[in-house]
């Protein structure tokens, strides 16, 4: 006896066309994930933005000059300077002038003071016995724009005839007799005046101490000016 196959009666679904709610619910699906994508660039942005923003916030610009950006006017401006220490009577100067005082009893004493230059004094003076005495004062000049200082006044030696004569120079208030490197060295800034004043004197000495013949001596004084500033930076 023949057995009979059988057929499937199973059909194949057909589709079911979808509602438009589960339409909807699956566009809402889509747009949320587009919408949180979206949300998390604009995050992402914002984020950058404020950060540069931030940064911004600490930037400090330094300017040497005028105006925000640097340009301006930048001047540098080199005043005229002079060096200029003299022994008054340069012109237009009225005083500390070159003046003397003599106490010459002798018919052979003389004294005769010149201002050769504007560092130069000279002097030629003859003491005839003792007594005798030539004094002249003039003052030192700053007639600069620098400060300047004393540092050293040199004399000529006369310890050979000390007995007899007496060779001193006074500067401002102080009395020298010989070479002296001042440990303190003493102003004369710019537009000042100190008064030098030289004595040269035929000392009364006793009879044995007197030259048995004439004396001729050269008598020079120097006075040694350095910059102030140079000097107290050394």
């Amino acid at each position: 006896m023949a057995i009979k196959k059988k057929t499937s009666t199973r059909t194949a679904k057909t589709a079911r066309p979808k509602t438009a709610s589960s339409i909807r619910g699956g566009t809402n699906k889509t747009a949320k994930k587009r919408s949180s994508q979206s949300f998390a660039v604009i995050a992402l942005v914002a984020s950058v933005v404020f950060m540069s923003i931030g940064f911004a916030a600490y930037a400090t610009t330094l300017y040497i000059g005028g105006g925000s950006d640097g340009q301006g006017a930048n001047n540098a401006t080199v005043k005229a300077s002079k060096w200029d220490i003299h022994w008054a009577g340069e012109s237009g100067e009225t005083t500390g002038l070159l003046t003397k005082t003599t106490d010459i009893t002798s018919t052979a004493g003389s004294c005769t003071i010149t201002r050769t230059s504007g560092t130069v004094i000279t002097f030629d003076i003859t003491l005839g016995e003792p007594g005798d005495k030539c004094v002249f004062n003039v003052d030192a000049v700053n007639g600069g724009t620098i400060d300047a200082l004393l540092t050293t006044i040199t004399m000529s030696d006369i310890t050979t005839y000390a007995n007899y004569l007496d060779y001193k120079v006074k500067y401002d208030t102080t009395t020298y007799t010989g070479t002296t490197a001042l440990t303190t060295p003493i102003p004369l800034d710019a537009g000042a005046h100190k008064n030098v004043e030289v004595t040269v004197e035929y000392k009364r000495a006793a009879a044995a101490e007197l030259p048995s013949s004439d004396v001729t001596l050269t008598l020079n004084a120097s006075f040694d000016y350095v910059d102030a500033a140079t000097y107290n930076q050394s």
